[in-house]
């Protein structure tokens, strides 16, 4: 399948980001696509935080980079990263979604796992202009709650 385009979307987007990249992407007033065709965007901040446990999060584990190389995943630290809050502005641009592609005969629990993973990303084709002054949430804070809130103390 691959790629799919899709309906510009309505409302905020979340978009993580290493803390290290976020005075140059207020200063910008954009997220910059980042060595691939595209920048990727969340509806939600539950489905933000949900993307960076597939990914990020999955220290040591594998992943194929935007060049289409191996690589392994650092070790994740939460306060590492922070969750934009963003309220788009006019673009110019295509909204798509990466469809993942499997090989026939692919086990169904890896086929739900990458529609789950397909579904959380909104990719847009471009240089993505937000209003000034988004909310910023801090990564670390946001699992500290949601360990609280399931009852894990830490």
């Amino acid at each position: 399948m691959g790629y799919e385009r899709i309906d510009k979307p309505e409302g905020k987007l979340y978009h993580y980001t290493k803390r290290e990249n976020l005075e140059q992407i207020l200063k910008d007033g954009r997220i910059r696509k980042f060595k691939d065709r595209e920048s990727w965007f969340c509806n939600s901040l539950e489905n933000t935080l949900r993307l960076m446990e597939m990914t990020v999060m999955q220290e040591g584990n594998l992943y194929y980079d935007v060049y289409g190389f191996p690589r392994h995943y650092p070790p994740f630290e939460a306060e590492d990263y922070v969750i934009l809050e963003l309220s788009p502005r006019f673009q110019n641009g295509d909204w798509v979604r990466w469809n993942q592609e499997f090989p026939e005969g692919t086990p169904e629990e890896i086929l739900r796992c990458g529609e789950e993973f397909s579904r959380l990303k909104l990719g847009f084709r471009g240089d993505l202009k937000f209003y000034p002054d988004p909310q910023i949430y801090e990564v670390s804070e946001l699992l500290a709650e949601q360990k609280q809130d399931i009852g894990i103390t830490m």
